[in-house]
């Protein structure tokens, strides 16, 4: 069967990888990830949720052997991890790749497990590598299922398992185990918690240190199953409708990590591309938004379906600021309104602004065929209509991600009272997979200077930019010295 011995090749395969065997863009996108996601902690510093969970984790016993960002208190590995990626998923504002968010995990886990252990930054980008391409292939390997997206909280167990087997330097049998132990109570969110609820937030948090656990008990000699991913019982069987084993191919030569893509704005990414459109028509035009008749969004059906599963949550001015990271009325009318979309639009004084409400409530949106073709067309999964109904493929082995689009196209028309309209389309965000790696970059960098402004001063922050760029070259101090910038007493 294909895919058959997934679990033992993916384990081969990171234990003999070695830094030099990365193409240097793939180098380059990891670099771009941690500004990301280090960004991404910083803002959700400042959200109610993320501040009670940073509360609780400080008073919650353990070592000193590694930092909770951005206030540098030392702690255990499980509570920084904890503590870190429950900020960083605190206003949606993270990274995600073909198929999964990854970031969290891939990034978070191991600069807290490199912090402790003393590794270099080539070890650090090596291990985030990997766990973005074995965290990303086990989302693939199940997206024709029961849960998507961020539902998919087993990728940090696997992410966090790969990076810390990795910096552990576990041979293959081990790597296994880590796997096996990982995955023995592979967790999945569900909706209301998600949409409706802070504990949202802990997604990840609740996940990646069992990870982390996971190899260290393989490392120590406790034996996981060895084939927990192709098992007829198993993984991939238990989480998906239609197993896609073809995701566990081409490891080496196509790399996810490749489809990495960045957001710009707080929230879901599906609403990207309106909301580069409305900022784009709000800075040409000057668009008085107590004229406006109309919004219509026209997008595609990934869109609307988040929007239709977010809608039952959304309770106007009293609604959660989580909930409404997945709103298009609410984001739609606040960036019209605000000619921004930042964490300052998600806090709760923004939100009971009842003008905003009003506003929204002349939002509206329908499904585009042509966004849903392009998006199917772009695919790396592939749909064959057969006697039997449809039949869905995916053979990384053979994947072009040269050509990939995160393609999440919208439409936006803005229809005044006074008869005049202004219109936009756009197919792949800011920052999204398909555009230029300078865009995509200076995206990143925008976004850390941008979010890490009032917990660090200006020289921390040029400075932890420039170790970044660098990693390649730091020492195991140049990790810890990368986690002393991103930290500030100021906070």
């Amino acid at each position: 069967m294909e895919g058959s011995n997934a679990t033992a090749r993916i384990a081969e395969w990171v234990a003999q990888a070695q830094f030099e065997d990365v193409p240097r863009r793939v180098v380059e996108e990891c670099k771009n990830q941690i500004l990301s996601v280090i960004a991404s902690v910083h803002a959700g510093h400042f959200t109610e949720a993320g501040r009670t969970v940073s509360r609780t984790v400080k008073e919650w016993c353990g070592g000193k052997e590694a930092t909770l960002m951005p206030s540098g208190e030392r702690t255990s590995v499980y509570h920084a991890i904890f503590g870190n990626t429950a900020l960083s998923m605190a206003l949606d504002y993270d990274d995600y790749l073909f198929a999964g968010h990854t970031g969290h995990s891939a990034v978070l886990t191991t600069l807290a497990v490199a912090e402790k252990q003393g590794v270099s930054g080539k070890d650090f980008l090596l291990a985030q590598t990997l766990a973005n391409e074995v965290a990303g292939r086990v989302g693939a390997s199940v997206m024709i299922g029961p849960s998507h997206g961020q539902l998919w909280t087993f990728v940090h167990l696997v992410a966090s398992a790969i990076a810390t087997g990795k910096l552990l330097k576990l041979e293959k049998d081990a790597v296994q185990s880590a796997i096996g132990i990982a995955l023995l109570q592979p967790n999945r969110s569900l909706q209301p918690g998600f949409f409706g609820s802070d504990a949202k937030v802990l997604l990840a948090s609740m996940t990646a240190p069992l990870g982390v656990q996971a190899a260290e008990l393989a490392a120590a000699g406790l034996r996981g199953c060895p084939d927990i991913l192709e098992n007829p019982q198993g993984f991939v069987q238990t989480f998906a409708t239609t197993p896609l084993m073809g995701a566990f191919e081409g490891f080496g030569k196509v790399w996810l990590t490749d489809t990495l893509s960045y957001k710009a704005y707080p929230g879901c990414a599906y609403l990207d591309t309106m909301i580069d459109c409305i900022l784009t028509l709000v800075r040409q035009h000057t668009i008085d938004t107590r004229k406006v008749k109309a919004v219509r969004i026209a997008t595609g059906p990934l869109t609307v379906g988040m929007d239709a599963l977010s809608a039952p949550y959304v309770k106007g001015p009293t609604s959660s600021p989580i909930t409404l990271n997945f709103s298009i009325g609410y984001n739609v009318a606040v960036a019209l309104m605000d000619k921004e979309l930042t964490p300052r639009q998600f806090t709760r004084d923004r939100i009971k602004d009842p003008a905003v409400w009003d506003l929204a409530g002349r939002v509206s949106v329908t499904q585009d065929e042509i966004f849903a073709q392009r998006m199917r067309d772009r695919s790396l999964l592939r749909i064959t209509n057969t006697p039997l109904g449809e039949r869905y493929s995916l053979d990384l082995a053979t994947a072009d991600l040269n050509s990939f689009r995160m393609s999440f196209g919208s439409r936006v028309r803005i229809e005044m009272e006074d008869g005049r309209t202004f219109e936009l389309e756009q197919e792949v965000p800011i920052g999204g997979a398909g555009r230029s790696f300078d865009e995509r970059r200076k995206v990143v960098e925008d976004k850390f200077r941008r979010e890490t402004r009032y917990t660090l001063r200006k020289e921390k922050m040029e400075r932890a930019i420039d170790l970044i760029h660098h990693l390649e070259g730091a020492s195991s101090s140049g990790i810890r010295d990368l986690v002393r910038l991103c930290c500030s007493e100021k906070v």
